[in-house]
């Protein structure tokens, strides 16, 4: 198991725009992805080019006309087409609300977040929420940013500036040993 990192706060920080803006993303991402979006995303792709394999198999032994192959063609491209608007939308309405729910935490001035043997608990101007390791999904150091995964809602965000050089990895170690030794 990792250490515990050096220092476990108070730490008091105001978040940049691109960090508010990084964990958004991330979040929103995160979200579509648990919605089964891979499954969703990747299927189409398969059922399109094996529609049009299916019809330039059927036009070129003749067994179909090649205008009824052609049209059969741009239908498929069409639906491939709508498909995937619906599935961008999807993207980027998962990444407005995580981008909606992170401000609402993180973006509303100074927020302070303590981590203690058992839990985080983050305070800002939108609310304090606690997070026990026992309801930890998941913890990470990406981008300048430690998150720390619950298994619902939006993470719990320190930017690893506040922290000495290289603790913000040290710290995501630390989480991941915890999550793993629960019971």
């Amino acid at each position: 198991m990792a250490e515990a990192p050096e220092a476990g706060g108070p730490f008091l920080v105001t978040f940049e725009p691109a960090e508010v803006e990084a964990a958004a993303s991330r979040y929103g991402l995160r979200a579509a992805l648990r919605g089964g979006l891979t499954a969703s995303h990747q299927a189409p792709l398969a059922a399109f080019v094996l529609t049009l394999l299916f019809a330039a198999i059927l036009a070129l032994t003749g067994f179909i006309s090649r205008r009824a192959g052609e049209v059969t063609f741009l239908i498929a491209a069409s639906a491939f087409m709508i498909q995937r608007l619906v599935t961008h939308r999807r993207i980027w309405r998962a990444r407005n609300k995580g981008r909606a729910e992170i401000e609402r935490l993180i973006a509303g001035g100074a927020v302070t977040t303590t981590i203690e043997s058992d839990g985080v608990t983050q305070t800002g101007a939108g609310a304090t929420r606690r997070l026990a390791f026992v309801d930890c999904e998941e913890a990470e150091e990406s981008s300048g940013l430690v998150y720390l995964w619950g298994r619902d809602g939006a993470p719990i965000v320190l930017p690893s500036r506040v922290l000495a050089e290289g603790e913000g990895a040290r710290l995501a170690e630390w989480v991941r040993g915890r999550i793993r030794d629960r019971p």
